[in-house]
């Protein structure tokens, strides 16, 4: 009895010494292959599960033999065999897969994230640093030239400088506003222009006004002279159509005239008032002659232009001084030479039946004959004869050159 059971001990000792060196070789295995789930008990034609008692081994579904060699649980009884389940030392000494955990180290994949340290893409984001377009996204130039700036103020002198309008230079001058004296003369104010005041009607010795002023009346005054001298009522020129004492400002006609009581002075009880209207339209007539840009197409004798002492006067259609030829009753005006002259009824006056006549041609390039003894600025005379063509009233025939360029 004691020979057997002493016999017992010894195999069982070798069984748990088999058995806890197979455990640490597999576990060695394990460690180097990461553990994957069946593969080392396929390799050792272990059967999925182990070949060993439960707790051995991997659980996988097995590798290409799917439990080849012994049964599933096969070998020894599961969880048995050699000593009672739990006896002397635990079954399959160190815990299966051994060392570390099953997959091994480091994690599948290695150290960093899959696709590396910084995100997909790179550093920066797609397109790079700053927004398409590039910096300030570009600005559109207010002007490229000066004439782009100009505002129609004469108090400044505008520039254009790197696209954009300033005012380079300041003059003191008055109205630097619209230009519109009639609407106030503003003033320029540390390059500013500063709204004014509308002109007013005021009062001055004698029988004149000032410019873009003129005498709505006149009277006789002690504080104009001694005993008294002409006083004048001076009016701003700013309608289309007002009655003036003596004559008309610039930039109107005279469309009629009389003798009134209120451009009477001192030892006159009356004087000569006119109609004044502003100079506008291509044709208009007006009495005492035609205003620049103007002739005179046709002349009369008229009581609207009468003034004191006298009952009627000259009155003069004005036409204006546009196209290749036209007919006027005073000497061609500048840009036109007399191409021929006649004595015509269209051109009498008060007391005279008729006048001088001139057909007006609009100066040429290269020579030309014209009536009179002289020709027009940046010609010559290449030659001089006479011609019926250049007569006038009372005269036949006059003098006739041609004109060469200079």
């Amino acid at each position: 009895m004691r020979a057997r059971s002493l016999s017992a001990i010894a195999v069982a000792a070798g069984l748990l010494y088999a058995c806890t060196a197979f455990n640490d070789a597999e576990s060695l295995l394990t460690d180097q292959d990461g553990g994957a789930s069946g593969g080392d008990a396929s390799i050792e034609g272990i059967a999925g599960g182990g070949g060993f008692p439960g707790t051995g081994g991997s659980s996988a579904s097995g590798g290409t033999d799917g439990g080849g060699g012994a049964a599933g649980g096969g070998g020894w009884p599961s969880g048995g065999g050699g000593t009672p389940s739990g006896g002397g030392m635990p079954s399959g000494g160190a815990p299966s897969g051994g060392g570390a955990p099953s997959g091994g180290g480091a994690p599948s994949g290695g150290g960093a994230p899959s696709g590396g340290g910084a995100p997909s893409g790179g550093g920066a984001p797609s397109g790079g640093g700053a927004p398409s377009g590039g910096g300030s996204g570009g600005t559109t130039p207010q002007c490229t030239s000066a004439a782009q700036c100009n505002d129609n103020k004469v108090c400044t002198t505008d520039t254009c400088a790197g696209g954009t309008c300033q005012n380079a230079a300041v003059s003191n001058g008055t109205d630097c506003g619209d230009g519109n004296w009639c609407n106030g003369d503003e003033k320029c104010q540390s390059g500013n222009c500063a709204a004014g005041s509308a002109p007013s009607s005021f009062t001055q010795c004698g029988t004149t006004c000032p410019a873009n002023y003129y005498a709505a009346s006149y009277s006789c005054s002690s504080t104009c002279g001694s005993p008294s001298g002409p006083r004048s009522t001076c009016n701003p020129a700013c309608s289309t159509s007002f009655a003036a004492c003596g004559g008309c400002p610039s930039g109107y006609y005279q469309a009629s005239a009389s003798c009134s009581t209120s451009c009477g002075s001192c030892g006159v009880s009356s004087g000569q008032r006119y109609t004044c209207n502003q100079i506008s339209g291509t044709s208009f007539a007006v009495c005492g002659g035609c205003p620049a840009g103007y002739h005179p197409a046709s002349t009369s004798c008229s009581t609207s232009c009468g003034s004191c002492g006298v009952s009627s006067g000259k009155r003069d259609t004005c036409n204006q001084d546009t196209g290749s030829s036209f007919v006027s009753c005073d000497p061609c005006p500048s840009g036109y030479y007399a191409a021929s002259t006649s004595c015509s009824t269209s051109c009498g006056s008060c007391g005279v039946s008729s006048g001088q006549r001139y057909t007006c041609n609009q100066l040429p390039t290269g020579s030309f004959t014209a009536c009179g003894s002289s020709c027009p600025a940046g010609f010559h005379v290449s030659s001089q004869t006479t011609s019926v063509n250049c007569g006038s009233c009372g005269v036949s025939s006059g003098a006739r050159v041609t004109c060469a360029p200079n």
